[in-house]
């Protein structure tokens, strides 16, 4: 996605934005790393062809925190 074409119908019409979607009642996303977990923003890509999204955690921070607190898979 983050190179403009989308993974699931290989068409080129991938648009961004920082917060583009929301889910429930809010529109940052939360991130389990501790006890004490604050909202992060996140950007948005979507396929204007398929419908398909993706969204990404943008704050370097917390994925440093992911890395450390998360159980790695593979």
């Amino acid at each position: 996605m983050k190179s403009g074409q989308c993974p699931k119908c290989n068409n080129m019409t991938v648009y961004k934005k920082t917060e583009g979607i929301a889910f429930g009642d809010g529109r940052n996303i939360k991130v389990y790393t501790s006890a004490v977990t604050m909202a992060v923003p996140a950007e948005d890509y979507v396929c204007t062809t398929c419908g398909y999204f993706e969204r990404y955690i943008t704050d370097r921070n917390k994925l440093d925190s992911v890395a450390q607190n998360w159980e790695k898979v593979g």
